[in-house]
């Protein structure tokens, strides 16, 4: 009957489903791998102190968050003119 062919073809495709799905999380691990690695060899590559690389990260992640989190004032008055 074709009830019972779609309903094997269903199991079918919900078991390709879920080796996908085990395959898309086994990838995403070998990339956080990958990119953990790559930090760890850039950090080691730094010569210096672990206080002077500590203050190095300090400057870039704030060097990061300004553009984000800061409004020009234009923006900031196209914003309050909106509401």
């Amino acid at each position: 009957m074709k009830l019972d062919r779609l309903k094997t073809e269903l199991e079918k495709a919900k078991q390709k489903a879920a080796e996908w799905q085990a395959r898309i999380k086994d990838i995403e691990r070998q990339i956080t791998e990958q990119e953990n690695l790559e930090i760890v060899q850039a950090v080691r590559s730094v010569t210096a102190s672990p206080e002077e690389l500590q203050k190095i990260l300090g400057m870039i992640q704030s060097m990061k968050e300004l553009p984000q989190n800061k409004l020009t004032q234009k923006e900031e008055t196209d914003q309050n003119e909106e509401e």
